[in-house]
């Protein structure tokens, strides 16, 4: 039985606001179906609502486990990527749940989609079979085995993952398959290669591991950092550009920057003046510390904290924009004077952790006013307080 079927579908649709759990209490009322295989549907559906929008609206998208959909690219950043490598004729060794391929096969002539997990690959087939896509070859089993076998490309695209589940990795040797193994084998089938990683990998060790890298896109959505795109040409042999950039619903902000650069800025210090900065995620993951400093013309609060001030107003900013109501030290006499409320609070190069200091202030957590705990040029801890501008 297919759990794509009108019926099925609608029923799916009514229970959108459900749990798996309570459409597994109705299972006794449809005997003739899969309601384990329906719940999976369900869960496919209401993570899709958000973060795959178009998969989400076509009736005949069909779902794997939830742990796919998890991994898998959201719509925004799937395009970006297709916007890096989208034209020709390409490959994705590492094709999961579809999304990337799907992004690609927008803009390329052929896309190749490679994927070792049978049923998942088989789902995502009959997905695109459902978005009415014909530039997509679906190859199931091992992409480097896929690609031994194909002509010259014009690019790869792959998405090594943790060898173990739940694994914390900060090399990209440690992922697999070991893309620092195959640069060769890589190369000698296209000359453009676009590597996905999690943010959590060390980009600069990252960088002296592979050679060729031609850009490093580090990628949030709503400042959320999500991804780490590493983009190869063949013989590439200058300094890598970085290229900070964060999604947002109603637009896009790119920082530029390389490291030689960033190395050899200078950058002025102050104490709070009016306005604070604090960078996106994406400029953060980056550290452009300084040269988002240089290109703004701002002061930086310490050399660790990663703040930034001035008298004038910088519009544009990437990131976070506030107006400096107050300073103030954070030692406990100080403190016991100040009713805190609520506020959002943030430690940036602090002694103290977040909760810790959270219950020292009494702090309940929202409302507009913002607190930074940190750490100033005159090395004393002190708690900025600010409303967003």
């Amino acid at each position: 039985m297919s759990v794509i079927t009108k019926e099925i579908q609608e029923f799916i649709n009514r229970q959108l606001h459900s749990s798996a759990a309570d459409l597994m209490l109705q299972a006794s009322k449809y005997p003739q179906w899969d309601m384990k295989l329906i719940a999976q549907q369900l869960i496919g559906k209401q993570i899709a609502k958000k973060k795959l929008p178009s998969w989400f609206n076509n009736h005949l998208t069909q779902y794997p486990v939830r742990l796919s959909l998890e991994q898998c690219s959201s719509v925004n950043t799937a395009n970006y990527k297709s916007n890096l490598v989208g034209n020709g004729n390409g490959i994705d060794l590492t094709g999961g749940f579809g999304v990337d391929t799907f992004a690609f096969s927008k803009t390329a002539t052929h896309v190749i989609y490679c994927e070792r997990n049978a049923p998942l690959a088989k789902l995502a087939k009959e997905n695109f079979n459902a978005f009415k896509v014909s530039n997509i070859e679906v190859f199931m089993g091992d992409g480097l085995a896929c690609l031994k076998k194909q002509k010259k490309l014009d690019w790869i695209f792959i998405d090594p993952a943790r060898r173990k589940q739940g694994e914390r990795v900060y090399r990209l040797k440690d992922c697999e398959p070991n893309v620092i193994d195959l640069k060769k084998i890589l190369f000698q089938k296209a000359n453009t290669i676009l590597i996905k990683t999690a943010p959590l990998l060390d980009i600069q060790q990252t960088l002296k591991e592979l050679d060729c890298v031609k850009e490093v896109h580090v990628l949030s959505v709503n400042n959320d950092c999500k991804e780490v795109l590493y983009l190869l040409e063949n013989g590439y042999t200058k300094n890598a550009k970085i290229i900070a950039s964060n999604l947002k619903t109603s637009s896009h902000s790119v920082f530029n920057f390389n490291y030689l650069d960033e190395q050899n800025s200078a950058v002025d210090y102050s104490l709070p003046l009016t306005y604070l900065y604090e960078p996106n995620s994406s400029i953060m993951k980056a550290g452009a510390f300084k040269s988002i400093a240089v290109k703004f013309r701002l002061l930086k609060l310490h050399k660790n904290s990663h703040l930034y001030t001035s008298n004038h107003l910088v519009k544009d900013f990437p990131g976070r924009t506030f107006k400096i109501q107050a300073v103030i030290p954070a030692d406990r006499k100080t403190l016991e004077k100040h009713e805190f409320g609520t506020g959002n609070l943030a430690c940036r190069n602090f002694p103290q952790k977040i909760a810790a200091l959270k219950r020292k202030l009494k702090l309940k957590d929202g409302g507009i006013n913002y607190i930074f705990a940190t750490t100033l040029v005159d090395e004393k801890p002190k708690l900025i307080l600010c409303e967003k501008h």
